[in-house]
């Protein structure tokens, strides 16, 4: 009896380790970040004629995902649905040029800011003389939630769209008056409708001209401390200098 119970021990050490040794072999699987994107949002970032994502932002994501060695894919949303998204753990990272407010740090981490962002009126008349004005905004936006705010002593209607690329398209159809948009968008809608008798405006608030930093998963503070170190790289290298003068005529950071 002992000489079995003996062997039935042996033949456990030895499957034991046969086991663990067939573990150590097995390669690890690496961590693919996924990355959201806004839609329709040039230049920070839409598909080219290809398919292919480009833009700032997906330049910058690439830089990061380099700087920390790890492969990144991008996913594209509308604005309305990034914070849920990201909160959840659905993705890693937003990068979407998010402003950052104490709203939005509640519910994601974020990194240090990269860039601030701007947001101007856009329209054949001064927002003083806007009464009654169509204006048109991108959902769930900052711009948005200012422009409802601000909409019943101007009498304002507020048009929600969906994406950036929206905005110009409202006006150029006649749906909207005016637009309240970012920085980024505005100058694409400038360059867009160049010939029509547009101006575009900064809107004093302290809501705007605010710092524009990466939205990450609440949960994953050890990669959000890995890209705050990926930013500090590139911008003491010159490679984020090198993309602002890629996309902008002037320094977005």
């Amino acid at each position: 009896m002992k000489k079995k119970i003996w062997d039935l021990g042996l033949w456990l050490v030895i499957f034991c380790s046969l086991s663990s040794a067939a573990h150590a072999t097995e390669p690890q699987k690496t961590r693919t970040l996924k990355l959201l994107l806004l839609k329709d949002n040039p230049p920070l970032s839409h598909r080219d004629a290809t398919g292919k994502f480009v833009g700032f932002n997906v330049d910058l994501g690439r830089l990061l995902c380099d700087a920390i060695k790890t492969p990144c894919e991008f996913q594209e949303v509308e604005h309305a649905k990034v914070i849920d998204m990201i909160s959840r753990g659905e993705v890693d990272v937003g990068m979407i040029s998010l402003i950052m407010t104490p709203e939005r740090a509640k519910q994601v981490l974020f990194t240090e800011p990269y860039r601030v962002s701007k947001t101007f009126w856009i329209s054949r008349v001064p927002m003083s003389q806007s009464k009654k004005s169509r204006v048109a905004v991108v959902n769930g936006s900052i711009q948005h939630k200012w422009a409802e705010r601000n909409s019943a002593p101007r009498g304002w209607q507020v048009l929600p769209v969906s994406v950036n690329s929206e905005l110009a398209k409202s006006l150029r159809d006649g749906r909207a008056d005016a637009v309240i948009s970012p920085s980024s968008a505005a100058l694409e809608i400038m360059k867009e409708l160049s010939s029509a008798g547009l101006s575009a405006r900064p809107i004093e608030s302290e809501e705007f001209n605010n710092p524009v930093a990466i939205a990450v998963n609440p949960a994953d503070k050890a990669l959000c401390d890995q890209l705050n170190a990926a930013l500090k790289q590139i911008k003491t290298n010159g490679q984020l200098d090198s993309i602002n003068s890629k996309y902008f005529s002037f320094r977005v950071f």
